[in-house]
């Protein structure tokens, strides 16, 4: 059986001493490639290169189906394409000022059977380490999904105060292609709870948001910083 490791931590949306929400224990991102050394692992007569060649191009396929407008149903997701944004009259035109083309994901029938499933462990209440519960996008609202370039970031959380001495404190964007780094240069907003961070000029791609922070809650900063990751992957399209 399938398990799923719970964090509590504490709800700062009500003043009840005992109130807490779960946050499921993030184990690591899975890419193409380590999907097929898992296959591998699991037993099979594919090579390793021969599987990622077949999932990477399956992922194409996707891509350019959906993008025709055709629905993709699988086990792990229902996905379909959709367009955001009202109209004005029968004759108006698209524009991408005012309309944005968006992918829709409900949970597979094989994902729905898993979840009904799976057995949740609770660790009992979260260390004290900085938290990263949401990122917003100030010129869309998006949320944990696209950020814009050169322009500003709302980062909600605990403990997320950018602190210290050290030369690394910051927040950065790695890219997943590469593994470079961006650290932001312009801070707006700087609280425990929450960031506003200027986006630096990021090219396309996917990105992991980076905390890096020598902040405590206490009137003594740490001696060695900490370093937090966000769950989510942002996009910049």
């Amino acid at each position: 059986m399938n398990k799923l490791n719970i964090w509590l931590y504490d709800n700062q949306l009500t003043s009840d001493p005992n109130d807490y929400y779960g946050k499921v224990k993030t184990n690591g991102i899975l890419t193409n490639k380590e999907l097929a050394q898992l296959l591998v692992e699991e037993g099979t007569e594919y090579k390793e290169e021969a599987i990622l060649e077949i999932l990477s191009r399956t992922d194409r396929l996707k891509v350019s189906k959906l993008a025709e407008g055709f629905a993709v149903n699988n086990g792990v997701c229902y996905a379909r394409v959709a367009v955001n944004g009202s109209f004005q009259g029968a004759t108006d035109r698209f524009d991408k000022k005012e309309h944005k083309v968006a992918a829709s994901f409900t949970p597979g029938a094989q994902l729905r059977t898993a979840l009904q499933k799976v057995d949740i462990d609770i660790l009992g209440v979260a260390t004290v380490d900085p938290v990263i519960g949401k990122v917003i996008d100030s010129l869309t609202s998006q949320e944990d999904s696209t950020i814009t370039p050169n322009n500003v970031i709302t980062i909600k959380g605990d403990k997320i105060k950018i602190a210290g001495d050290e030369a690394g404190n910051g927040v950065y964007f790695i890219n997943q292609d590469d593994d470079s780094r961006a650290k932001c240069l312009q801070v707006i907003k700087n609280e425990r709870k929450e960031l506003m961070v200027m986006v630096p000029d990021l090219a396309e791609g996917e990105y992991e948001l980076e905390i890096v922070t020598q902040f405590t809650a206490s009137r003594t900063n740490l001696k060695e910083p900490r370093t937090t990751r966000f769950d989510h992957l942002l996009i910049v399209e």
